[in-house]
């Protein structure tokens, strides 16, 4: 077989990430096996195990791709903005409409996030890290360009990044972005009211 038409081993481990991610998205993480993944992708299971332990280490590369794309989206979003306060509403409010794209995928298996949210929260360390960069660089951006004032970047971060996820737990309990966009838009005035210079 000529090399060039082989697959290299990134490419495969992306297809079945994606593969994994629809059949997780239908049938819930506990009912999904590994021969479930591996015939929708027209390969043994023994494939799969090439390129991933387990189960377990399947979901963990679907949790790390989702929080990639969302990142990727954040930092599309943020850089058509100049304004640091309008970069923190576009980080904000990207992030919460990622945050409700992804519950509409995979709400067959909120129960199970709920469940497993510890596991789901730990195999997102590399996004949680890169989403407070993100966060810490707009309101860096913010002082130096004397629109912010803000003593402890790491602890308004942090306390904005929580924030956020309060948002997330009503999307997961089934609220719609439309039924809590007025609820966000006031809490980002509130925010950036609060730390922008008088």
């Amino acid at each position: 077989m000529n090399p060039r038409n082989m697959k290299n081993k990134d490419e495969i481990k992306k297809e079945i990430i994606k593969k994994s991610r629809e059949v997780i998205s239908k049938m819930g993480f506990r009912k999904t096996s590994t021969e479930e993944i591996a015939k929708s992708l027209n390969k043994t299971k023994s494939a799969l195990y090439h390129y991933f332990e387990n189960r377990e280490e399947i979901l963990k590369a679907v949790i790390h791709y989702e929080g990639e794309q969302v990142k990727k989206s954040i930092i599309e979003a943020i850089e058509n903005e100049t304004d640091p306060r309008k970069k923190l509403q576009a980080f904000f409010i990207n992030r919460t409409k990622n945050v409700y794209k992804l519950w509409n995928f995979y709400k067959s298996i909120i129960e199970e996030y709920f469940l497993r949210y510890s596991f789901i929260w730990m195999s997102l360390d590399t996004y949680k890290m890169d989403e407070q960069k993100i966060l810490e660089n707009i309101l860096q951006e913010g002082i130096d360009q004397k629109v912010f004032s803000i003593p402890d970047i790491s602890l308004t971060s942090r306390s904005f990044i929580k924030l956020m996820r309060g948002f997330d737990f009503f999307i997961f309990q089934g609220e719609k972005y439309k039924e809590i966009q007025s609820d966000l838009a006031e809490v980002l005035r509130v925010f950036i009211k609060g730390i922008s210079k008088k």
